[in-house]
């Protein structure tokens, strides 16, 4: 696992790689065993690594043995051997056992078209110095990531991370406002903008090849829902086995490797295959959870009994109640390079700092509820589809005027029921991406015209993704959201999360769960042996059903959640104030009577309410917060 970045070289400055080196260095914790740089002709190249196979020999940046290709990456080839078979038949020699070598090999065979044979999670850059060519590749889930700027004389900068490529001078640092609406709407801003003008990251599945000033975007893979009839007893059993091959194949690494345990489906199916597979050595799993003292929010006594019954080696860290500190926000706002609106950042960088202690290596269950069915969105969009199937949408919209009048007149439980019929009948008349979409908005719409001062008619000016018709018409309202999910939201602030956090403690996650044999199979199971009634993830729950305890399965998803309005304190009250004081950057950006409406409203929060919900104003509160906090730290102009 590394962190890559580099530049094509602008006139009366080729050869010189100092500036890639000064990038290399905002990425020391990516890759804190080794780093180097070299000049590739057309380009400057430069990695840190973070040595897990061929601890070593596998250096990097790697070059070809006639010298003509020179490569650095990032990520894991999980059939390199296989791959390296192939090409040594063909008459490739190789030098090392490392997965770099046989990705320069299989480049330099089948050039574009190796990318849809790497099995794995990646991002790379290669230069080609016979055809002055510079290629960007991501995989197809968006694992790794790879951000990149073009600039106006045809110079291109790309980077592992945001805050590497802004080490490079001619990076710009400007707001992108209409990403910025996407974010106060979906919490993240999806591929492939980002917060920055300009910048902007290659989308999973994508190549880019810059050549004289030239550049050229292409998809060779994309995720999609392709059901087929299947025995339930035949697919339980091929997940089984594609389970047991891809767990044991991800386990391989020339350093201790570990799990990560939250106790849910996921991570305990995941930890149930990796026991099996470690107990076989004779060797103990390591598995790694976190704990909150507050009872509302902790479910490390799941994860404790999980890790019981597989007889692994458990470590638990506890989180207490505790209370904001910048130190963590600066921390995040570093590794993440621009705001998320998830906080569950602050218990993924501990436990990942926590994990790093003793493995270099974790396995993660990322990706089971956005391939198997697991969110609740899914019976939301099912009865969404259900409403605008049987209801004239002049009745809809007859019913949702009715209901202004009436619900604020209703007390209790009545009025907030009037208020939840109101809004979905107000969605149903949107299409359903939109539907989907407006339903989850941190803000609306009306709430962006009012807030913003940028904002044009409360129009959703970014989406984050648009479907063919016929995808949309073709798949059932659950499997649409499903597939949402897995290219946006999973990418966009799943994966981007756990990535930049487990980096800053120099942690390797690997989710086997989106492995290219777990993936293929989960696009080809039909609905039905996802959902079973009100159960998600059926097929895959069941997958670990006979080595697990009942409890995982009896125990209501919850969730990566933390008691974030009671960690708000007067540091994080007073910082908030000064960071949105009038004349600041980021105080420029909002109207000032409907910006104090919300700090108020979150100020005068219930500190001991329970979970709070996707759009309550703390999560509002610490978006603001870590909007404001990036510009001042990045210096980033409004």
């Amino acid at each position: 696992m590394c962190g890559i970045n580099g530049y094509v070289y602008r006139a009366g400055r080729h050869g010189d790689t100092s500036v890639a080196m000064a990038m290399n260095a905002a990425l020391a914790h990516r890759g804190p065993d080794e780093g180097g740089a070299v000049d590739a002709g057309v380009a400057a190249l430069a990695m840190r690594r973070l040595s897990i196979v061929d601890v070593r020999d596998g250096h990097q940046p790697l070059r070809s043995d006639d010298n003509r290709f020179a490569l650095v990456y990032n990520g894991e080839i999980y059939d390199s051997g296989a791959l390296r078979n192939e090409l040594r038949a063909t008459g490739h020699m190789f030098h090392t056992r490392s997965d770099t070598e046989v990705i320069l090999h299989a480049f330099m065979e089948r050039g574009l078209r190796s990318l849809a044979s790497f099995n794995g999670m990646f991002a790379f850059a290669i230069c080609d110095r016979r055809d002055g060519s510079l290629v960007l590749a991501r995989d197809p889930l968006g694992i790794k990531p790879l951000y990149w700027w073009n600039g106006p004389g045809g110079e291109l900068v790309f980077s592992s991370e945001l805050r590497s490529l802004l080490a490079h001078p001619s990076v710009p640092r400007k707001l992108d406002h209409r990403s910025l609406e996407m974010l106060l709407v979906d919490r993240y801003v999806a591929d492939p903008w980002t917060m920055l003008e300009g910048v902007k990251q290659l989308p999973p599945g994508h190549w880019l090849r810059w050549r004289d000033g030239e550049i050229e975007i292409g998809a060779y893979d994309r995720l999609e829902l392709r059901p087929e009839p299947m025995h339930e007893a035949d697919a339980l059993a091929e997940l089984r086995t594609r389970l047991d091959g891809t767990i044991r194949s991800q386990l391989v690494a020339d350093v201790p490797v570990g799990v990560f345990l939250s106790g849910g489906v996921d991570s305990s199916t995941v930890a149930a295959y990796a026991a099996r597979a470690v107990d076989a050595t004779g060797e103990r799993l390591k598995t790694f959870s976190i704990g909150f003292d507050d009872p509302a929010y902790d479910e490390s006594s799941l994860a404790r009994l999980v890790a019981q019954h597989l007889g692994t080696d458990h470590r638990e860290l506890r989180l207490s109640g505790g209370e904001f500190q910048l130190a963590t926000l600066d921390r995040i706002l570093d590794h993440i390079g621009q705001p998320l609106g998830d906080a569950s950042c602050i218990p993924t960088l501990a436990v990942s700092e926590f994990a790093a202690g003793e493995v270099k290596v974790a396995l993660s269950g990322d990706g089971g509820d956005e391939l198997f069915g697991g969110y609740d969105h899914m019976f939301w969009a099912a009865r969404m589809r259900f409403l605008t199937d049987t209801t004239p949408a002049p009745l809809r919209r007859a019913g949702s005027a009715l209901l202004s009048r009436v619900a604020p007149l209703a007390q209790g439980s009545m009025a907030t029921g009037l208020r939840r019929a109101r809004k979905g009948l107000e969605l149903s008349l949107h299409a359903p991406l939109t539907q989907f979409r407006l339903s989850r908005a941190l803000w609306q719409p009306g709430e962006l015209e009012a807030l913003c001062t940028h904002a044009h008619a409360g129009a959703l000016l970014r989406r984050d993704i648009d479907l063919e018709a016929e995808v949309i018409e073709k798949l059932e309202p659950e499997e649409l959201v499903m597939l949402v999910l897995a290219r946006t939201f999973m990418p966009g602030a799943i994966l981007q999360k756990v990535d930049r956090m487990s980096m800053a403690a120099s942690l390797e996650v690997r989710p086997p769960l989106l492995d290219r044999r777990i993936v293929e199979f989960a696009t080809r199971v039909p609905l039905e042996l996802k959902i079973r009634g009100r159960t998600g993830k059926y097929l895959l729950r069941e997958a670990g059903r006979d080595l697990l305890p009942e409890a995982v399965y009896s125990h209501r998803k919850q969730g990566f959640a933390l008691p974030l309005q009671r960690w708000f304190n007067a540091e994080f009250w007073d910082l908030l104030e000064a960071l949105y004081a009038p004349g600041t950057p980021a105080a420029s950006l909002f109207h000032r009577p409907e910006l104090l409406r919300v700090l108020d409203a979150a100020r005068n929060a219930n500190r001991n309410a329970a979970v709070l919900s996707a759009g309550n104003s703390a999560t509002r509160v610490w978006m603001l917060a870590s909007l404001a906090r990036w510009m001042q730290r990045y210096g980033v102009a409004a």
